[in-house]
């Protein structure tokens, strides 16, 4: 298995802590960082590629931080598996032990809050169901999909085009993604 793995960041200062995250071989990933910055900055981790681009003419009001750069990067990638990973977000210890034999056009598995409660199951897909990070698929299910920058729930808009396409999805039972890892602020009491 081969995933390109998509962070788009305004968070520079979280790439190195995801960076040492990633535990798949360095033959199995590319790792694309997109930055909503003017400027590159200094001193990145040498396993990712990076880039900065801007939405020129963003939706005022439309809340949906990171899209273009999802939408930016989707467009370098040409096969394999895409997981896209937030700039507030560490890369599950497990997933790679459990994702790395699969061979489906969709996998997808469950979510915790980052103070360890439950948030989702991968078991149900859609709008208000998936969360940007507890599923990936094949570059070749996105076919032309893009995000929508129009609003802020685009990630179940996303996934359900997507999925509606899929020929063989699988849902893991297991915990491979915590959300918001890194974003102290966004703690569930």
């Amino acid at each position: 298995m081969f995933i390109n793995i998509i962070t788009p960041s305004v968070h520079p200062e979280n790439i190195t802590i995801i960076s040492k995250s990633i535990n798949i071989p360095r033959d199995n990933y590319r790792w694309i960082v997109v930055f909503d910055l003017d400027d590159m900055p200094r001193g990145l981790p040498d396993n990712c590629e990076s880039y900065c681009a801007k939405n020129l003419n963003p939706i005022t009001g439309s809340g949906s931080r990171g899209d273009y750069q999802r939408n930016f990067a989707t467009e370098l990638i040409k096969d394999g598996y895409v997981y896209y990973n937030d700039d507030d977000t560490t890369i599950h210890p497990e997933l790679w032990e459990n994702v790395k034999d699969l061979d489906n056009d969709f996998i997808s598995f469950d979510q915790l809050w980052n103070n360890g409660w439950f948030r989702l199951s991968g078991k149900e897909i859609g709008l208000g169901k998936t969360d940007t990070h507890n599923f990936m698929l094949t570059r070749e299910l996105i076919g032309e999909t893009r995000w929508r920058l129009d609003i802020y729930e685009s990630d179940g808009f996303f996934v359900e085009e997507c999925y509606k396409r899929a020929k063989n999805p699988i849902y893991i039972p297991k915990t491979l993604s915590v959300f918001n890892t890194l974003d102290k602020t966004r703690y569930v009491y």
